[in-house]
């Protein structure tokens, strides 16, 4: 298909899961005051899971800026984000914050303007700048890293690799109101990256690089099953119950409250506990491959502001900014030299308890061991909310069934990913 072809599938999928979920076309957020242009940068932004508001406060302090913070509910982020990017003139924002995974999907749809190649800065971890770009252009600038990590309480050893952690689980007397192990697998993106890590470390690939659902060929088949039983029998077991119905808040909350002796969550949760007066843990890297993720910085297509927002965004990106978002914050760096040497929080103490300069170094190695070992990235498709509704939608019904998962739901999962890949729904549930 042509990229023409390509943009107008795509605009045409945005429109309808925006009419579907209810969000006016054009956010209108702005007062007709407002409309007058007062020289500041529009910004568009999700829900900050900084400690203390760190992202809010380093932006706010460049100056002529107008911060909108959206929906904190994953798919109605995603469809105001959209709403935003396609604005009317009066309303249009100039800045956005947005999912990595999504990047593609604003740029094929031609909402983003193209970052010029002398914009981009050196430096950059080759990972978290990939994610920006789609068709061989840079439609974005990284912000934030996110790679899933293992938190464990300190009596807790570190596994070897995931069979360790579930023979660890056998051996622990199991309270029926605990899990042993928390994860987000509730029906919501965060649930998507979950599953993907699940499947990847029995070595099931779900999209090749070049965008293909290899799920279902045969040298992959015989992995998809196994991590899919795997997944089925621990759920029968109750090792990870609640990770059914938990997103990010409600698992931190849990491994705080002493309810699961491991729990795999983003780098903001080590401050956030920290924060809270809870040290009594360690963070290393996932016993398999982690997902990546993170938050880019785009310039809306219909933004007469270029320059400015390009100069905003390399402020951002400075070392010195990233350091106290990482330090203050807990947003991972999305410069390779950060995590080297760490410094504290300049402003500790103001929300909460500071991290300590060794916790955090120790929360960089977690991230940096992740980066050089086994991480990948989500699939970089023009229609990946669809298919991410899809996948683990799918994955989960067959995961929580009362039978074991077979090589026909595979084919079944498989087939429908490939419908969802190109913006379309077989069927409603999927796999229904």
């Amino acid at each position: 298909m042509t990229a023409r072809g390509w943009r107008a599938v795509a605009v045409g999928a945005a429109a309808g899961i925006l009419l579907a979920l209810g969000v006016p076309a054009a956010l209108n957020r702005l007062s007709e005051e407002e409309c007058k242009d007062d020289g500041k940068l529009k910004i568009a932004t999700g829900d900050d899971v900084s400690v203390g508001g760190e992202r809010r406060r380093i932006i706010e302090s460049w100056g002529k800026t107008q911060m909108i913070e959206i929906s904190k509910v994953a798919d109605l982020k995603h469809a105001e984000m959209l709403a935003a990017a396609q604005a009317a003139p009066c309303q249009a924002y100039d800045l956005l914050i947005i999912d990595s995974a999504v990047t593609p999907e604003f740029a094929a749809a031609g909402l983003l303007h193209e970052i010029d190649p002398g914009d981009v800065p050196g430096g950059l971890v080759p990972e978290a700048s990939a994610s920006g770009a789609w068709e061989g252009r840079q439609y974005a600038l990284p912000f934030a890293l996110d790679v899933g990590l293992l938190y464990r309480r300190k009596e807790q050893s570190r596994p070897a690799d995931w069979q360790d952690l579930w023979e660890r689980t056998r051996a622990t007397a199991i309270d029926p109101a605990k899990d042993v192990y928390l994860a987000q697998l509730d029906d919501f993106e965060g649930g998507t990256v979950g599953l993907l890590e699940l499947l990847r470390a029995y070595g099931a690939e779900v999209v090749d690089d070049d965008g293909e659902i290899v799920l279902d060929r045969p040298e992959n088949l015989g992995n998809a099953r196994t991590a899919l039983w795997r997944l089925w029998w621990e759920n029968q077991r109750g090792t990870m119950s609640g990770s059914w119905s938990a997103k990010e808040e409600e698992s931190l909350m849990a491994f705080a409250e002493g309810k699961a002796p491991y729990l795999r969550h983003w780098p903001y949760a080590a401050l956030q506990l920290i924060s809270r007066g809870d040290p009594d843990f360690h963070v290393s890297e996932l016993p398999g491959p982690a997902t990546l993720g993170g938050s880019n910085l785009a310039v809306t297509a219909g933004s007469t502001k270029y320059d400015a927002a390009v100069k905003l965004m390399r402020h951002l990106l400075t070392p010195q900014n990233q350091g106290v978002l990482f330090a203050c914050g807990g947003y991972a760096p999305v410069l390779t030299a950060a995590y080297t040497k760490v410094s504290t929080c300049p402003h500790g103490g103001e929300d909460g308890t500071p991290p300590t300069r060794p916790q955090l170094q120790e929360l960089a190695d977690a991230v940096r061991d992740t980066l050089k070992g086994h991480r990948a990235a989500r699939p970089k498709l023009a229609h990946y909310s669809r298919f991410s509704d899809v996948f683990r939608r799918c994955v989960t019904k067959y995961v929580l069934a009362d039978d074991p998962p077979a090589e026909d739901g595979i084919r079944t999962i498989a087939r429908e990913l490939r419908v969802a890949a190109l913006g379309k729904i077989e069927a409603d549930p999927p796999c229904g």
